[in-house]
């Protein structure tokens, strides 16, 4: 395999399937970017890394990551 190739391999594993959000209950309340989850190498399950947990009521939502969506914020 070519270092080119290796690369792009390398930096499509990096790429997440999904994004973690939490949306909390208040009106109008923006969602908030908690992590990220990617598939197993198997693809039956995901690894999930939550860079923090959310102490107030809401909910966690969880979307297929969209290159092209580069805002922090969901809805």
């Amino acid at each position: 395999m070519t270092q080119n190739k290796t690369a792009q391999n390398k930096s499509s594993t990096n790429t997440p399937s999904h994004i973690v959000w939490f949306a909390p209950e208040r009106e109008n309340a923006p969602w908030v970017r908690i992590g990220a989850q990617w598939p197993t190498a198997k693809g039956t399950r995901y690894r999930q890394v939550l860079e923090f947990t959310p102490n107030s009521d809401g909910n966690i939502i969880v979307m297929p990551f969209e290159k092209n969506n580069n805002a922090e914020t969901g809805a």
